[in-house]
């Protein structure tokens, strides 16, 4: 089972989402709320090893946190943020990693906001292998919500008379 939370508290919304903006591609999700989202926390959506964390071109600063394919696969960034993690770090999801940085200047003068990406595999350009954030975070939990609970296999009850019928089952 793959333990995802939300990069943000419950009461951020999407102020600008995955696709055509401003006749270009919008490669991520942006989360804001009511009120001002500046200096607020932000959270790793997956466990995983922070792979880049302080100065991006566009982002001001980023975090990127690398997902080993038992917590989901893929790898996760986080821009317009002042991070609170180091490069090599493990985290866990739903573990804060940071906050959101409250000088407009470092995110093309609009409010601040989390920019969100997810990609497929490792960090790559523009393109196909860029997900959308929403379907991705779907379900998710939120930080404050309890990580899932793992349970065992249910063993099949039938299991025993069928392999006295048939000999062992593989």
């Amino acid at each position: 089972m793959v333990d995802r939370c939300m990069p943000v508290e419950n009461d951020f919304y999407v102020t600008s989402g995955f696709g055509a903006r401003w006749g270009t591609t919008h490669w991520g999700a942006d989360f804001g709320c009511a009120g001002g989202s500046a200096n607020r926390p932000i959270y790793a959506a997956q466990s995983g090893t922070v792979t880049a964390a302080g100065e991006a071109s566009r982002f001001g600063q980023w975090i990127n946190i690398d997902h080993p394919v038992e917590a989901g696969a893929g790898l996760t960034v986080y821009g317009h943020i002042i991070p609170e993690v180091r490069v090599g770090q493990q985290v866990r999801a739903g573990e804060r990693i940071g906050y959101i940085n409250p000088n407009s200047n470092t995110n093309g003068g609009v409010d601040p906001h989390l920019h969100f990406e997810v990609h497929r595999f490792v960090w790559s350009p523009p393109g196909p292998n860029r997900l959308d954030p929403q379907p991705w975070l779907a379900g998710s939990r939120y930080p404050n919500d309890p990580p899932p609970i793992p349970t065992a296999p249910v063993p099949d009850p039938w299991l025993p008379a069928l392999e006295q019928l048939m000999g062992p089952v593989t």
